[in-house]
């Protein structure tokens, strides 16, 4: 008997003392009992890889309406935990929905209220950044819920355009929510959450509120961030100065890219004829619907005339599946996006929108850029290549 209760003691102690859930949440006002959960390592949170390691669990609430979750947490992962009450086609609406980061060796316990449209979050237990995200929480959500209801009636409409006044809406929304942002870093710029925020605010606002980070907001566990951060701000300084500089009469600046085949390509290898840089992307409708005047441009003037494709967002496996699937006949080229953004070709040029056509003449100077796919273009080179 007595070895029975030593027994049973020992499971209990052990049972006390083993690992407890990584994270728990209870969700208070909800009526929908599903939870999504989705994870990704925080150094691939704005820098994907090709393939993010992205993962999503569905959970249900238990009769405590609360989940428990065990993650294996071996890196710092960003963590975005919602209710499906507040999503739409399964895609979270904003002020539906918290984020968190999960660190190794750590617990996390949250209480989520549902509120008109928005989360109320309140972190009980993890770590002080989590807390903050929370308070950043509870100051967005409500002003982002407007924005996360135009969303949702705009999901609805399944790709039909949108009314002006829901459009007017969203936009409004929109600013808002950028506001309510603005605000927090500016109230916050020695935590590290304001990092976070900043990732999250576009470029304008990271340009104006970047510098004036305190070092123990830029040198915590989201210096990965901020590191990314600094990095694509002075991508985006050498695009703005390059878009002033490159204007006809410019030296075109040379660069060299990986073809299809692999090689390297330089494109002052092609010094003594007429050039087209042809700056697009699979995902380009416009793009695409320029190629068979740029074909028919290509045919009429070979000899005199290379034409270089640059592809500068895909990967090297959908760049080489549309290369072969429009048959495009030319010198085609991809940035692997594997250098600083001041190093990137898009930036090099100061390209702000595609298509972009960039036309040299032989001596390598710029003779026009063509924003868009918009007429013109054709009787342009005609004209040129007569001279």
């Amino acid at each position: 008997m007595k070895r029975f209760l030593f027994a049973a003691a020992l499971a209990a102690l052990a049972t006390a003392c083993g690992p407890r859930h990584t994270v728990e949440a209870t969700f208070t006002g909800f009526t929908n009992d599903t939870v999504i959960l989705q994870t990704r390592p925080l150094a691939q949170y704005v820098n994907f890889s090709a393939k993010p390691d992205v993962r999503t669990d569905t959970l249900l609430l238990d009769d405590e309406r609360r989940i428990a979750v065990d993650l294996d947490v071996t890196e710092p992962l960003v963590c975005v935990l919602m209710s499906k009450e507040y999503a739409e086609a399964g895609l979270p609406l904003a002020g539906g929905y918290c984020t968190f980061i999960a660190e190794p060796g750590q617990r996390h316990e949250f209480e989520l209220n549902a509120h008109d449209n928005w989360l109320e979050v309140k972190a009980v237990g993890g770590s002080e950044l989590n807390g903050d995200l929370a308070q950043y929480a509870n100051a967005w959500n409500p002003v982002a819920a407007e924005m996360g209801r135009a969303q949702a009636a705009m999901i609805r409409l399944q790709g039909q355009p949108a009314s002006d006044s829901l459009q007017q809406a969203y936009r409004a929304s929109v600013r808002r929510a950028q506001e309510a942002n603005e605000a927090y870093i500016a109230a916050h710029l020695d935590r590290p959450a304001s990092v976070f925020v900043l990732t999250q605010s576009g470029a304008a606002t990271a340009e104006r509120y970047f510098d004036s980070l305190r070092p123990e907001a830029r040198n915590s566990l989201l210096r990965p961030l901020a590191e990314h951060m600094e990095l694509q701000l002075e991508g985006l300084r050498v695009r703005r100065e390059a878009a002033q500089r490159i204007k006809p009469g410019a030296e075109a600046p040379d660069f060299t890219l990986p073809d299809t085949e692999g090689n390297d390509f330089r494109l002052s290898s092609l010094r003594g004829k007429y050039v087209v840089l042809d700056f697009w992307g699979s995902w380009c409708v416009w793009c695409i619907k320029g190629f068979p005047e740029l074909k028919a441009c290509y045919e009429r003037y070979k000899g005199n005339l290379e034409v270089v494709g640059i592809d500068c967002s895909d990967s090297r496996e959908k760049w080489l599946e549309a290369v072969a699937k429009h048959e495009l006949p030319w010198i085609n080229v991809l940035d692997t996006r594997e250098r600083r953004p001041a190093e990137l070709i898009d930036n090099v040029y100061g390209i702000g929108a595609y298509p972009t056509k960039i036309l040299i003449d032989p001596e390598g100077r710029i003779v026009e850029v063509f924003v868009g796919e918009r007429p013109g273009f054709s009787e342009r080179l005609a004209r040129e290549l007569k001279k």
